[in-house]
């Protein structure tokens, strides 16, 4: 073996200082061509898991935003949920509190009112807890009271953030800063939200979600404050309603009675009439009943005397009183008594309908009856010069209406047109159809009226009578009750040849 390998150690050995320097230089160029290939390897390494760091802590920055993201858009999105219920203020502003307290992780949160610089007692002081539990807390309420500005009453336009005195709180608390906003209520109130937490480093973030949530709060406040004026405002207005339909109804009852008071001396003149014959008849019944007195005694004593009395006797007695007469003319008396006291049962129950008050629903009635009514009340007022031309009849349609009501309306215009025709003249009533309901006509020859009159017809109090003979009242009213049936009105009129109302009353 030794043998063998001496050739080639000798060839090495031959070769020269040069040679050697180029091998050696050789090596060392590979050698560093290498180190050279390691370090890029080694950088573009480094560099790769760099990037793969910034990439992973990137992503868990964007992930933690994401996750923020997502919690602030949850905590609005509730939010806006209950502020757009219709649940009430004090519900709605206790979710916002526990909803705001999860998610800034506060300790405990609360809602205060204030009045002119102190607090409102509420109905409960208890105090939201983060495991979402309400139940009362001196710790909380010895720092809101030492801390919170509730006596400046200024209303702020953000959230404020109070770090918390050493000796606000027991040393065993853990809250070190409170923050809170407040807004207005009705009145001198503000409403106060007030929360404790552990620190008071608050993400800007955070703040300005918390600012966007104030102002739906905000706006869920404003709703609700003015949905209870509206309906305090709904109750005043039906309140004033009410009182002005009791006015209406006084008005219509006061005018009925001022129609009463004008008609009252015709109203006794047509009782009396009756009366006065009735009276008469009954002095003479006075008399027949003395008289059958008379007869009674003589019989009595002709039949004490004779212990008999005989036909002829009798029949001489009779004739003497003429009795036969005095049963046919008691007859005819009470019958005359009974119709002339039934003629005054109809006048009062005529002006008994007109007077009362009655109620507003409107019934199936008779057009006929009620102007046949109003005629009988007011007809004493035509003389016997005045003729009444009545077309009504029972075939007149029926229409809804008041009875009461609508005779006060006809008895008024029965009442104006009699005294438009001072001495004389023709009231003419009829009726029709059209397509639209029955229309009633109303026509007097009277005075009539100029345009200038026309125009303020139905405007109240406005009246050409004399003073003392009118209240003005009655058309203004008279129209108002048409209205509320209905109806339509209608007038023409000329001076010196008369005037017609047309009323068309709605189909039923």
């Amino acid at each position: 073996m030794t043998l063998s390998n001496e050739p080639t150690l000798s060839k090495e050995l031959s070769l020269s200082k040069e040679e050697l320097e180029k091998r050696v230089a050789v090596l060392e160029r590979k050698a560093e061509r290498e180190k050279k290939a390691r370090n890029l390897a080694e950088n573009q390494l480094e560099k790769y898991s760099l990037d793969i760091y910034e990439a992973n802590q990137s992503l868990k920055s964007a992930l933690a935003s994401a996750t923020q993201k997502q919690s602030e858009l949850e905590y609005l999105a509730q939010t806006s949920s209950k502020v757009a219920s219709e649940v009430p203020l004090s519900e709605m502003i206790d979710k916002v509190v526990a909803l705001t307290g999860t998610f800034c992780a506060a300790c405990c949160g609360a809602y205060i009112t204030s009045e002119q610089g102190k607090e409102v007692k509420g109905k409960s002081d208890d105090v939201w807890h983060l495991d979402d539990s309400w139940q009362p807390n001196d710790e909380f309420r010895k720092a809101i009271h030492s801390t919170l500005p509730i006596a400046e009453s200024r209303v702020l336009d953000s959230w404020a953030v109070l770090d918390l005195e050493p000796n606000c709180v027991e040393k065993h608390a853990v809250f070190t800063s409170l923050f809170y906003t407040n807004f207005a209520l009705s009145g001198d109130k503000v409403g106060w939200l007030v929360f404790l937490t552990k620190t008071g480093a608050f993400n800007p973030d955070v703040l300005s979600v918390l600012k966007t949530s104030r102002e739906h709060v905000l706006s869920g406040v404003r709703r609700r404050l003015t949905d209870v004026r509206i309906l305090k405002r709904n109750v005043q207005l039906q309140d004033s309603l009410n009182k002005l339909e009791k006015a209406r109804r006084q008005l219509i009852q006061s005018e009925k009675m001022a129609s009463l008071g004008q008609l009252a001396a015709g109203v006794a003149h047509e009782i009396n009439n009756p009366i006065a014959f009735v009276r008469s008849n009954m002095e003479v019944l006075k008399d027949y009943l003395a008289d059958y007195k008379s007869f009674n005694n003589e019989l009595k004593a002709t039949f004490d005397k004779n212990q008999t009395l005989d036909a002829a006797l009798f029949e001489k007695i009779s004739q003497t009183l003429d009795l036969t007469y005095i049963e046919e003319d008691s007859e005819d008396i009470l019958q005359s008594n009974l119709e002339g006291l039934e003629r005054v049962k109809g006048i009062v129950d005529n002006l008994k309908g007109f007077s009362h008050a009655g109620d507003e629903a409107l019934v199936e009635m008779s057009l006929n009856t009620c102007i046949s009514a109003a005629l009988k009340i007011a007809g004493n007022l035509f003389k016997y010069e005045h003729k009444i031309d009545n077309k009504m009849s029972n075939a007149c349609p029926k229409i809804l209406g008041n009875l009461g009501q609508l005779q006060q309306v006809f008895v008024n215009l029965f009442v104006n047109a009699a005294q438009a025709m001072e001495t004389a003249g023709l009231l003419t009533i009829d009726y029709g159809e059209n397509k639209k309901g029955v229309v009633v006509r109303i026509t007097d020859t009277g005075s009539g009226m100029d345009e200038e009159t026309l125009k303020q017809l139905f405007t109240p109090f406005f009246t050409t009578k004399p003073v003392g003979e009118g209240t003005g009242l009655g058309l203004s009213v008279s129209y108002a009750i048409l209205e509320a049936h209905g109806a339509e009105v209608s007038v023409d009129s000329k001076l010196n040849v008369g005037t017609t109302f047309t009323i068309l009353f709605p189909s039923i």
